[in-house]
């Protein structure tokens, strides 16, 4: 199994769509404001998915979603 078909496993389609959303510029209230999920949650996506990427931040969660050609 590759590592972008792990990643894709792993990463849930809340974690994917933030990190997605991010990567075009939307912060995360614009993120709370258009997907009408909760910040919190929006928040806990972000974390998991910085953790699953073993990044220190989400620009770096981003970058290395993008790279694999996650998002």
């Amino acid at each position: 199994m590759s590592m972008k078909d792990k990643m894709l496993q792993e990463l849930d389609p809340l974690e994917l769509r933030c990190l997605s959303l991010a990567a075009r510029g939307r912060t995360r209230e614009d993120i709370t404001r258009e997907t009408d999920i909760c910040h919190e949650r929006i928040e806990q996506a972000f974390a998991s998915a910085m953790e699953k990427l073993q990044a220190g931040n989400v620009a770096e969660a981003v970058f290395r979603a993008a790279r694999m050609d996650l998002i």
